[in-house]
């Protein structure tokens, strides 16, 4: 076997054993990343139904003042009807 044989089996064996190293480590980087993305997953559905929660409660009262703004006019309504109602029945001559 002359030098340059022995040179370009040495650099196969080396690259061989580099690919294989480097296969292993991009192996354990992707269970590692599934790994990650499966915790974000979880995270990301424990805040949304954190947000559930909170927005319930939120819209309720966003309903609840919208029913007492709605009363409100509704009161304010039947006030300036009972004014222009009085009003009208002051300016009638008696008889």
């Amino acid at each position: 076997m002359d030098i340059t044989q022995a040179v370009i089996l040495t650099v196969i064996v080396v690259l061989t054993v580099f690919l294989l190293v480097i296969g292993f480590q991009a192996f354990f980087v992707l269970k590692d990343l599934r790994k990650t993305l499966t915790r974000m997953n979880k995270l990301v559905e424990d805040t949304d139904n954190i947000v559930e929660q909170v927005k319930k409660p939120v819209e309720s009262a966003g309903n609840l003042f919208a029913a007492v703004a709605t009363g409100a006019g509704i009161a304010h309504l039947i006030k300036r009807i009972q004014h222009l109602k009085d009003k009208n029945d002051r300016s009638r001559p008696q008889s």
